[in-house]
This record gives structure tokens, C-alpha cells and sequence, in this order.
């Protein structure tokens, strides 16, 4: 559990605080509006955007996040590309002023 828990910490790319507080925020908010939700099942006029705000709350911060981890990730790869053709150049260099 331990190791599928640290793997999923650095999947998203975020520290056990950080996922704590992300966690427990959306949980909250999710806790809250499904709380607006029971009341609105009882008196459709209350909270009627309840459901549609929690849907779109949910989308923009998932979608955000994993915009931000895949802009990373390629980030990540480009840096990767470029320091390999770096090594090589470095080494060419080298070979040629021996």
C-alpha cells in the first residue's frame, strides 16, 4: 500500500502535503455541495446550480492539473533530447581538439 501510495504521489508530481491539502479541499467541497444536493432533492428551488458547479469546479481543477503535469512531463522530455545532443556535441568537441 505504501509503495502504490508513493507511486501515485509521484505520478501526479506532488508532495504528501500538497496532495493532503488537494485532497481534502476538493473532498470538503465535495462533502459541502453533495450536503446542497440532498436539500435541493427535498426543495428543487434551493441550490439548483449546486450539481452543475461541483461538475464544473471538478473538471476545471482536474483539467488544469493534468495540463500542468503533461506540460511538465514534456518539459521534462525536451530537456532530456537536448541535454543528450549536448553530451554528443560535448564529446565530438572533445575528439576534435585532441
Amino acid at each position: 500500500m505504501f509503495n502504490k501510495s508513493i507511486g501515485h504521489l509521484k505520478e501526479n508530481n506532488m508532495t504528501y502535503g500538497k496532495h493532503f491539502i488537494f485532497a481534502c479541499i476538493n473532498g470538503l467541497y465535495c462533502i459541502k455541495t453533495g450536503l446542497m444536493l440532498i436539500v435541493h432533492s427535498i426543495i428543487p428551488a434551493c441550490f439548483s446550480c449546486a450539481g452543475i458547479n461541483l461538475t464544473n469546479r471538478l473538471n476545471k481543477v482536474f483539467t488544469d492539473d493534468n495540463e500542468l503535469l503533461s506540460l511538465k512531463t514534456r518539459v521534462e522530455a525536451f530537456k532530456k533530447i537536448v541535454y543528450h545532443y549536448r553530451s554528443k556535441e560535448d564529446n565530438s568537441f572533445k575528439k576534435e581538439c585532441l
